[in-house]
């Protein structure tokens, strides 16, 4: 449950840090009231639990620590849903506590999941990123991902757009 609570912790500050401008004003007052630490702690818990059974050896999930050993960084991967390639993974979820970020914690996090989906099939990746969220597409396009789609997703009454980046071969990212 430690681990669950440290990536709820990481996931929280992460996402409110990033996304502040990013997001209608209301709606990220809205996550930062409602969506908290343990809200997203349970969450986690329950994802890891789900794979402690082993049924789906795909997804995954990785976490950075920093030198005094606490969890700085927080990554899932799975099969992509809606893949613009045959046998494409996808990083579901990518959150780097802020201090810790433009250290290499995210490259390693997303070569992590590479790897592992690679090592299981899924040799292409996808990763979805806010179109309003710069830095987030220029890291994207840093590791070499280039633009593969755009989509919208709905939020309490709020259209997001996203744009979704993507490797056809994940050999060399890393």
């Amino acid at each position: 449950m430690a681990d669950a609570e440290a990536m709820g912790r990481v996931t929280v500050a992460s996402f409110l840090a990033a996304h502040r401008g990013q997001l209608p004003e209301a709606l990220w007052l809205a996550r930062r009231e409602h969506w908290t630490p343990e809200v997203s702690a349970r969450a986690w818990a329950a994802a890891l639990a789900g794979l402690a059974d082993g049924t789906d050896p795909i997804t995954c999930i990785y976490l950075a620590t920093g030198r005094d050993g606490q969890v700085v960084g927080v990554a899932m991967g799975q099969r992509a849903e809606e893949p613009p390639w045959p046998r494409t993974g996808e990083v579901s979820a990518l959150y780097v506590l802020p201090e810790h970020q433009g250290r290499g914690v995210g490259r390693r996090l997303v070569a992590a999941v590479a790897a592992h989906l690679r090592e299981h099939g899924l040799p292409a990746l996808t990763i979805a990123v806010l179109a309003a969220n710069a830095p987030g597409r220029g890291f994207y396009r840093a590791l070499g991902g280039v633009e593969v789609a755009t989509e919208v997703t709905e939020e309490d009454g709020h259209e997001l757009p996203q744009v979704v980046y993507g490797w056809p071969d994940t050999a060399g990212l890393g």
